[in-house]
């Protein structure tokens, strides 16, 4: 009988010893996450796919109809907005900040969302230099609902990326070599 309470304090002692190294935290911690994730995986966030819900409309000022456009990349303020019906690219560009300074003007693509789930999106290229060249309206495209603008970088940006991520390989590689010439002096 008196084996018994000594066990019991050994368990004890050494569940608090174990519990204080980092690895057992993380073990807990990443059992405790697992749980979590597993118990919610089966939750629904937002509306459930099976039931669409209806149409939604956005009214601006003086009940102006709004469509959601997304426009990415080498914009000022690149992002999602409700910009109202009828909005062509460059104004949407204008309305993202205008393009910076890298832009590609002459290869922005636009991509259209089609009316049936089955057909594949509408993907148009629009040269906006040519717009600017020539002034014509007609090259500029008005934007629909759920149009996404991809406005590129020009191929200087590109290598500028390149040639900074080449020059801190260099520097790593020039440190590296300091310190393996001093530690061995």
């Amino acid at each position: 009988m008196q084996g018994k309470p000594i066990v019991i304090i050994y368990v004890i002692k050494w569940r608090s010893d174990w519990m204080k190294s980092p690895l057992a935290r993380m073990m807990v911690l990443f059992v405790v996450t697992s749980l979590i994730i597993v118990a919610s995986n089966n939750t629904v966030l937002g509306q459930d796919e099976k039931y669409p819900r209806g149409a939604q409309y956005f009214l601006g000022t003086d009940d102006q109809l709004l469509i959601k456009v997304n426009i990415w990349g080498f914009v000022a303020k690149p992002g999602q907005y409700l910009v109202p019906s009828g909005t062509d690219l460059v104004s949407l560009i204008s309305f993202a900040g205008g393009p910076r300074e890298q832009a590609k003007l002459s290869n922005i693509t636009i991509i259209r969302a089609t009316s049936t789930a089955k057909s594949r999106n509408q993907v148009m290229k629009i040269n906006v230099d040519q717009f600017i060249k020539y002034g014509d309206q007609q090259m500029i495209p008005k934007l629909n609902p759920d149009d996404t603008v991809i406005v590129y970088g020009s191929r200087w940006y590109h290598i500028s990326k390149y040639l900074e991520f080449v020059t801190k390989i260099a520097m790593l590689f020039q440190i590296y070599a300091w310190v393996a010439y001093y530690t061995t002096r």
